[in-house]
């Protein structure tokens, strides 16, 4: 295989492939400056990995693992850490991790001494797909997914597979979820290749595929404001599933909580006669096929609807929605009235 440093946009500098092929443009980020790097339990292990492209020594914290750790708590962490190291804003912070890593430490970036520079290396296929791409940082406050963050890119995401080597396959699958959500809202091409090759996907094409489908949006749109929105797929009812589990103490990965939302979310695409019943049957069979092991776990439907009131998209009578209209196409901006929603919850839930 063939590694490249790929500069498509004007926002993140993107590279793909080993990162020690990279060592130069790694140091090069250093300068004068110590090395400082944010793992978590799992990701420790890959330090002396990161290590062989360091020219410096390096100094790190490790965070526990797990959405449930994604609090303030570990934010001040962050900080406490970030300040005993004297950090001023013309260094750069290093995190190496999955989703839940990449967004706390990247919002305790953003945010310390109003903003310092940081460098993602994604370590597993979500944060690959999706989780460090576009500048979205935050932690969940109250139980509530991301309910408070920033948008800030960061200096540059490297994109190594041989993380993935190592992964459990529960994680795997859950980054698949966020592949499936991008092939279903603009890339038909790749809803076609998930299906064709579930047995010997390339996830060095999926990662590159993926991740610039999601950068070609964000870079159009940085700040949601329309086409971006797109990405909200799944993630209205998604978010809640993934709220509402944790505050049950019984927590899925995001992706599953995901899978879920986007099934549910066609669901309501098909009531509202935006999709019809041949595309919708295809996503569902689909999905629930792939992710059959995972989504298994027990929703009060009332309880969903309570937390999708309080998402950040919505309005005071409505809940915004971002809903498809076949595969590889979704529309932005489907205000659904809360009494309606609720029925299609209902009705959705009974025949599921």
């Amino acid at each position: 295989m063939q590694f490249k440093k790929f500069k498509k946009n004007n926002i993140v500098e993107t590279n793909f492939g080993l990162i020690n092929d990279f060592k130069t443009n790694i140091n090069s980020y250093l300068g004068d400056n110590s090395m400082y790097l944010i793992v978590d339990q799992n990701t420790v292990e890959y330090i002396d990995y990161i290590n062989k492209s360091i020219s410096k020594n390096i100094i790190h914290l490790i965070l526990p693992h797990g959405e449930k750790n994604k609090t303030l708590e570990n934010v001040s962490k962050v900080w406490d850490f970030l300040k005993k190291n004297k950090l001023k804003r013309n260094d750069i912070l290093f995190i190496l991790g999955g989703g839940m890593v990449s967004d706390l430490a990247g919002f305790a970036a953003s945010t310390y001494n109003r903003g310092i520079e940081f460098v993602f290396f994604p370590t597993t296929l979500l944060a690959m797909a999706d989780a460090s791409i576009g500048g979205k940082n935050g932690f969940n406050y109250d139980f509530f997914k991301n309910n408070i963050g920033t948008f800030t890119n960061p200096k540059a995401i490297f994109f190594d597979t041989i993380f993935l080597k190592s992964l459990p396959e529960k994680e795997m699958y859950s980054g698949l979820a966020e592949i499936y959500k991008h092939s279903i809202i603009t890339d038909l091409n790749l809803w076609n290749y998930l299906n064709e090759n579930s047995n010997q996907l390339n996830y060095d094409y999926l990662v590159k595929t993926s991740s610039n489908l999601k950068l070609e949006i964000v870079n159009i749109d940085p700040y949601e404001k329309n086409i971006r929105k797109k990405l909200n797929f799944g993630h209205t009812v998604g978010h809640s599933i993934e709220s509402y589990l944790l505050n049950i103490n019984q927590p899925t990965l995001h992706g599953f909580a995901i899978a879920k939302g986007m099934i549910i979310e066609s669901f309501i695409a098909k009531k509202e006669n935006i999709l019809n019943e041949v595309s919708f049957n295809k996503i569902k069979a689909v999905l629930n096929e792939k992710f059959k092991a995972y989504l298994n776990f027990k929703i009060e439907p009332k309880a969903i609807l309570k937390l999708m009131l309080s998402d950040k998209k919505n309005t005071k009578n409505s809940i915004n929605f971002s809903l498809p209209t076949r595969i590889g196409e979704v529309t932005i901006n489907h205000e659904i009235e809360f009494k309606k929603l609720e029925s299609y919850l209902l009705e959705f839930f009974i025949n599921d």
